[in-house]
């Protein structure tokens, strides 16, 4: 499953008609990114994946339209705390909502990812309705984001 998106590879973005909100899951366990594939596309949107997050990294300097990275901490090549330090340091990609699947436990890295603005965090094992419900919480955020730079530009222009 390595560098997909549903249904087309990465290199060749399939079109995206309905205009579903556009969510990359970074992961390098297949099992796991496979289930949450499956939630998510049943739930009305467009998935991406990536194996790791070097992976991701290349994903998101060849598209601008993923509206939420979830993402584990634990993958080769690259962590998934390394590729949010990546990510927060560029302004392309520096507000795209991120949610880190982390062990429960694993306070460290919950304050590693809190210190690399990570928006959300999500311990493993974790339920559907919660999966859902901190993706439309991100993209509800991104939306008022989006709204109050609008009325900024306005605001400014007029």
């Amino acid at each position: 499953m390595k560098g997909k998106n549903y249904p087309a590879d990465v290199k060749q973005p399939a079109p995206n008609p309905e205009g579903y909100p556009v969510i990359l899951v970074v992961d390098d366990d297949e099992s796991a990114m496979e289930a949450v594939v499956k939630l998510l596309s049943r739930r009305g949107f467009y998935m991406i994946t990536a194996a790791d997050g070097m992976e991701a990294l290349e994903v998101l300097d060849s598209r601008d339209d993923v509206e939420v990275v979830v993402m584990d901490v634990m993958m080769p090549r690259m962590t998934g705390l390394e590729a949010c330090r990546h990510l927060r340091g560029k302004q392309r990609t520096a507000s795209i909502p991120i949610i880190l699947l982390t062990g429960c436990d694993d306070v460290a890295t919950r304050s590693a990812g809190m210190k690399l603005g990570v928006s959300e965090f999500l311990c493993k094992p974790f339920t559907h309705h919660e999966l859902m419900d901190r993706i439309n919480a991100q993209l509800h955020v991104r939306e008022i984001s989006r709204q109050l730079a609008s009325a900024e530009d306005s605001l400014q222009a007029g």
